[in-house]
């Protein structure tokens, strides 16, 4: 076993868990009676506390302790949801995030255990229950640590399992503890526990020293029944343990939960024929039963409590769907895609072979192969595509951070979140989206009292949402705030010589925030007003060959939209020819190809402008772009694109044809054209370059 392979999968686990648990914090500060957050939230720490100690990290095991034990009293309802507790859980997130870092985190993690500390003295509630009132189903009565598990994984499936423990007489003598065996059991899921009191000889009779106690559990967990006879290890040969999955209803239309009677039976309580005799008694079927004398209290409320947790865990099965994942190095599948790369290549070159020979046979074989390739290509690319769903998420945390550090009201609302972008994409867009998000909070959005003045809710609204528009990803950020104050922008553009006094188009004056360290605000505060953003985002969203454009409307709020390519290896494009040099235009650009004749010609001869239906369109010539020599022909094609609103019409001596290419990133001197992002190979293994369309545009269009 390689250990350090083994340290990498807990880290990456372990960050996982510690996002899913940031996420869980924040949603369950908005709806703190829900008892699964707080359980998901358990789950999470114990499994970073056992696993961190198998693995060696200790102090992240030490510390995640503390907070693990603050949330089991909470899941027993000894310590109450509030704004104190989720602060504690997400500075302790981040605590634990440092210490995985290698970083000793010594005084923030002094800190947050004297914080658990205090809210254990100030936040418990009376430990007494009024006459009557019993342990709420589906909780432990017992609250305290519980041995480590690692292994646990949030992906498994819920089950409930039944267990029946009777220890023998003579067990306390041995030195066996119960409860410790019950705490375990606790930390494994979610479990209620019930006594049967019926084997207690009378008192003449009773033995001190002896145990005449058996239990009924039922455990909802994610873990094997391997793992749950493995509490009871030390004590199994001195007692009758069994451990019984109870049968859960998958599908979701029928879904059903177990009758008490059918419980009272599994257990051998009573008999299937005495089911229909209690029913005949017309009460409830617990009351009639216990009245029989054929069940005791005990044994109806492990029955129901059973029943309940059988209900939680089938919800929670309806809403999870059960499963498989395996957990691949993004090394690991980024070599993959490269290879299917080279297939794709190696295929194009087939098929342009296949195409000038004589045999049916080869044409048939390349067919075949294009297909399988096309099959394995789109399979390979899909593993790569995830949910922006968790990448969303983890956006509330900020946006709650930023609400308290602007003294704001603030909320985010999320939709299209399931829709699906490369892993790698989805990474590189992380800062732009935290720069918008952020801008939008302290730029955008107003204090509550000047919203109320202007007839607004005093809680502003961020929306974060994504669709798919062909082969590419539409992101938007829109809030409800001022919009841009254009006039300030102008001004300050001004001052600064960026934009010619004379300009009055609001698209061009809008576009000034993207300058490198343009800003409007009149005060620099930890938030923004730097002037560094919103250029990082116009740079970053270009690396990925996306675009940025914007929409404000004054007193009603700003939307930035971000159009991202599906994936950055494999693009559809079109195929030109200039100059003699093959070159790819990206397909999602394009418009329409056209002649130029003189039915579109503009302002004489030269072609530079055209009218495409009556739309007026500038014409750049790639053989200037590109440096290139020689003259169009008689005729030359004009591939129509569009990029960040601009439409213009590239002239080219020739369209090949759409193809689907492999992006080759550049080296050495090539890379620093700007006007080139790429390459690729050819069937004939001839390369061709891939045109940066934004660029060239923006290039010619500024001269």
């Amino acid at each position: 076993m390689n250990f350090e392979d083994s340290n990498g999968l807990f880290l990456e686990e372990a960050r996982d868990l510690l996002a899913k648990i940031e996420n869980s914090l924040v949603a369950l500060e908005k709806q703190p009676g829900d008892k699964e957050l707080v359980n998901e939230i358990f789950r999470g720490l114990h499994t970073i506390k056992g696993s961190g100690a198998m693995f060696g990290f200790q102090k992240v095991s030490d510390f995640t302790h503390h907070v693990e034990n603050l949330f089991d009293e909470v899941r027993n309802e000894k310590v109450s949801i509030d704004s104190r507790i989720i602060d504690i859980g997400l500075r302790s997130t981040d605590c634990i995030s440092l210490l995985l870092d290698g970083s000793d985190a010594g005084e923030e993690r002094k800190g947050i255990i004297s914080d658990i500390a205090r809210i254990g003295e100030e936040k418990k509630k009376p430990e007494g229950r009024e006459e009557g009132e019993k342990e709420p189903a589906g909780q432990s009565p017992f609250a305290g640590e519980s041995n480590p598990t690692a292994g646990e994984s949030l992906d498994a499936p819920t089950q409930v399992f039944r267990i029946v423990f009777k220890p023998q007489p003579q067990i306390l003598h041995r030195g066996v503890k119960i409860e410790p065996l019950f705490q375990e059991l606790s930390g494994l899921g979610i479990c209620h526990v019930e006594a049967l009191c019926r084997d207690i000889p009378d008192l003449d009779q009773l033995d001190p020293t002896a145990l005449y106690l058996s239990w009924i559990l039922t455990l909802s967990t994610v873990e094997s029944p391997a793992s749950i006879r493995s509490v009871f290890m030390f004590v199994e040969d001195y007692s009758e343990l069994s451990v019984t999955p109870v049968e859960m209803e998958n599908n979701a239309e029928e879904a059903t939960v177990p009758r008490l009677g059918e419980i009272l039976v599994n257990l051998g309580m009573i008999k299937p024929n005495e089911v229909e005799e209690i029913r005949a008694a017309q009460k409830l079927f617990g009351e009639a039963a216990i009245d029989s004398g054929r069940v005791s209290r005990e044994q109806v409320d492990a029955a129901l409590a059973e029943q309940a947790i059988v209900r939680t865990a089938t919800m929670e099965r309806e809403v999870h769907k059960e499963s498989a994942t395996v957990r691949v190095r993004k090394e690991k599948l980024d070599n993959l895609i490269d290879l299917v790369g080279e297939l794709v290549i190696l295929q194009a070159m087939l098929e342009q072979e296949a195409k000038g020979a004589a045999s049916g046979i080869f044409g048939t074989i390349s067919e075949n192969l294009s297909r399988l390739t096309a099959d394995l290509r789109d399979s390979i690319m899909s593993i790569r595509m995830v949910q922006l769903a968790e990448s969303f998420a983890s956006f509330q945390r900020l946006v709650r951070d930023l609400a308290a550090q602007l003294g704001k009201e603030l909320r985010l609302e999320i939709s299209g979140a399931d829709t699906e972008l490369d892993k790698n994409v989805i990474e590189l867009l992380k800062d732009p989206l935290v720069h918008i998000i952020r801008n939008s909070a302290d730029h955008g959005i107003e204090l509550p009292e000047v919203r109320e003045k202007a007839g607004k809710p005093r809680a502003g609204t961020i929306s974060l949402g994504a669709r798919q528009v062909g082969s590419r990803v539409e992101i938007t950020i829109a809030d409800d705030g001022a919009g841009l104050n254009i006039k300030k922008i102008r001004e300050r553009a001004v001052e600064r010589k960026l934009l010619d006094p004379t300009v009055t188009d609001e698209t061009r004056i809008m576009a000034m925030i993207f300058e490198p360290g343009f800003s409007t605000a009149e005060k620099t505060t930890g938030v923004s007003g730097r002037g560094v953003g919103m250029d990082v985002v116009k740079r970053n969203i270009e690396s990925l060959r996306g675009e940025v454009s914007l929409r404000s409307e004054p007193g009603r709020g700003m939307t930035v939209t971000l159009s991202i390519p599906l994936t950055l290896v494999i693009i559809e494009g079109l195929l030109v020819l200039i100059a003699g040099h093959n070159y790819v235009v990206t397909l999602s650009q394009v418009e329409e190809c056209v002649d130029l004749t003189d039915s579109v010609r503009v302002g004489g001869s030269d072609g530079s402008i055209i009218n495409l239906r009556g739309k007026t369109i500038p014409v750049i010539s790639l053989r200037e772009a590109l440096k290139l020599p020689g003259n169009y022909g008689e005729t030359p094609r004009l591939v129509i694109v569009s990029s960040e609103g601009t439409t213009v019409g590239l002239a080219v001596d020739k369209v090949l044809g759409r193809k689907q290419v492999v992006i080759k990133p550049l080296s050495g001197a090539v890379k620093r054209i700007k006007a080139i992002f790429g390459a690729t190979i050819l069937g004939d293994g001839s390369v061709a370059l891939i045109l940066d369309v934004t660029e060239i545009i923006k290039t010619r269009t500024s001269e």
